[in-house]
C-alpha cells in the first residue's frame, strides 16, 4: 500500500490528507506545533470566487461547495455565505468589467453593480467617492481553525495518523523516500511539503530551491457594533472588512511587501496599519466611538507569478529535473485557506492519477530562474491589468 507523508497541519496539509482517505493509501501528517497553529489560525477567513486567474476562480467553485457541504454534514463547522463586495471608482471601473466577465464565464454568480444596488445590499456602508462594483452573494466567510480542526478529525476517523509536535530534520528522497524527524526514521513513498512560510526551508532539506517568499498581513478585530455588514473590499484604499461572530468587525489587508523571516517576524500589528485601517472604517461605516479589541500579523507566501505552487517541483526554478516522490503544495498568496479543498483535492489528484485540473498550478511551470523577485499582493487591483495602465 502507498504511504504518503505531509509534512504541514495546517489547511492546505489537512485537506490533502482529507483528499487522500479513501484511495488506499496510508496517510501520515506531521507538524512541528500543532493543527491549524500558525498560518492558517492567524487568517482571515474570507471566502470569494471574485479573483484575477481562471484557474483560481474555477477552484474557489469546488472550495466553496465544499465548505457549503461541509457546513451542512457538521455541526462543528459553518460557513457564512454572506456575501462578499468590492467597490472601486472609475479607475478601477474598467478592471471590475474585465474579471467580472472572465469570472462569469468560469462559472461564478458574480455581476457589476452601480451604487443605487450597493446601497440596497448594505444601507449602512458610505459611498463617498464609490461609482462602481462587483459582487457575489455565494461568497463568504468561515472559521480557518474549526475547519482544519474539523477536517482533521474526520480524516483520522478514515485512519489518517497526525503527528504534532514532529520536527522534520531530513528528507532523502533519492532511492526509497525517508523523513527523518527528531522523533524518528518515517519511510514513505510521497513526500508532501506543505509547510506554508517554511515551506522553502523544508524544500531545502530534500536540495529544491522552491521560488517563493513569506510577507506579513496584518488585520484587527474591532469593540462590538450596532449592525451586521458582509464582506466589502475597498479596492480603492486596499482595505477589507466584515462582521465578526463577537459582535466586532474584522478589518484587515495590511500587506507588507517585503520578504519576512518565518522565524523571527512581528507578530503584532504596526501602530500605522492601525491608524490607516481603521481611517477607511471610519470613512464607510458608522463607527465613531469603536474601539480595537485584538490586532496581530501573520505570514502569506508570494511566488515569481502570483500562482500557487502544486505538484513535483524541479531542482531549482527553470531546471530540467526534480526529484521523484516529493510534491509541494505552497505559495498561496495569502489565498490559501479558501482554496485549501481545492488544492488539497489538486495533490490527491496527482497523487493517485499522475495530474490535476489547474496545470497552471505546476511547479515546474517556469522556463528559467526567475531570481530575486518582487513580492505582490494578491487581492489588490493595481498590477493585475497592466495592458489597460
Amino acid at each position: 500500500m502507498t504511504h504518503v507523508t505531509i509534512i504541514g497541519a495546517g489547511a492546505i496539509g489537512v485537506s490533502a490528507a482529507y483528499h487522500l482517505t479513501g484511495q488506499g493509501i496510508d496517510v501520515s501528517v506531521v507538524d512541528k506545533g500543532h493543527v491549524a497553529g500558525e498560518t492558517t489560525g492567524k487568517a482571515g477567513g474570507l471566502v470569494f470566487r471574485q479573483l484575477h486567474e481562471p484557474a483560481d476562480v474555477r477552484a474557489m467553485g469546488y472550495s466553496i461547495d465544499f465548505f457549503r457541504d461541509l457546513s451542512e454534514e457538521d455541526n462543528h463547522f459553518t460557513y457564512h455565505e454572506v456575501g462578499f463586495l468590492r467597490t472601486g471608482t472609475e479607475r478601477e471601473r474598467p478592471a471590475f468589467e474585465r474579471e467580472v466577465a472572465m469570472q462569469r464565464r468560469e462559472g461564478a454568480d458574480v455581476r457589476l453593480v452601480e451604487p443605487a444596488e450597493i446601497r440596497d445590499i448594505y444601507p449602512t456602508l458610505s459611498l463617498d467617492g464609490v461609482t462602481v462594483g462587483t459582487y457575489a452573494s455565494e461568497d463568504g466567510y468561515a472559521d480557518p481553525h474549526t475547519f482544519t480542526t474539523t477536517l482533521l478529525a474526520a480524516a483520522q476517523e478514515c485512519g489518517v495518523d497526525y503527528r504534532p509536535g514532529t520536527m522534520v530534520t531530513d528528507i532523502d528522497v533519492s532511492s526509497t523516500p525517508t523523513v527523518e524527524t527528531e522523533s524518528g526514521t518515517i519511510r514513505t513513498d510521497v513526500v508532501v511539503i506543505a509547510a506554508g512560510p517554511w515551506s522553502h526551508h523544508v524544500a531545502a532539506l530534500a536540495d529544491v530551491e522552491l521560488p517563493v517568499k513569506p510577507y506579513r498581513a496584518q488585520a484587527l478585530v474591532t469593540t462590538p457594533v450596532d449592525f451586521e455588514i458582509g464582506t466589502v473590499y475597498d479596492a480603492h484604499e486596499g482595505v477589507y472588512f466584515r462582521s465578526e461572530q463577537s459582535g466586532g468587525l474584522l478589518v484587515g489587508d495590511g500587506t507588507e511587501e517585503v520578504e519576512s523571516d518565518p522565524d523571527g517576524y512581528t507578530q503584532t500589528a504596526d501602530f500605522e496599519f492601525l491608524v490607516e485601517t481603521s481611517d477607511v472604517v471610519e470613512q464607510r461605516l458608522p463607527v465613531d466611538d469603536v474601539g480595537i479589541q485584538n490586532a496581530w500579523a501573520g505570514l502569506c507566501t508570494a511566488t515569481p507569478d502570483g500562482r500557487p505552487l502544486v505538484g513535483q517541483p524541479t531542482y531549482e526554478p527553470g531546471g530540467d529535473t526534480g526529484p521523484d516522490g516529493l510534491l509541494v503544495a505552497a505559495g498561496l498568496q495569502g489565498h490559501g485557506f479558501m482554496r485549501s479543498p481545492a488544492v488539497g483535492r489538486a495533490v490527491a489528484d496527482i497523487i493517485c492519477d499522475g495530474e490535476s485540473e489547474y496545470p497552471e498550478w505546476k511547479p515546474s511551470r517556469f522556463d528559467e530562474h526567475p531570481g530575486d523577485f518582487e513580492i505582490e499582493e494578491m487581492l489588490k487591483i493595481d498590477g493585475k491589468h497592466p495592458e489597460m495602465e
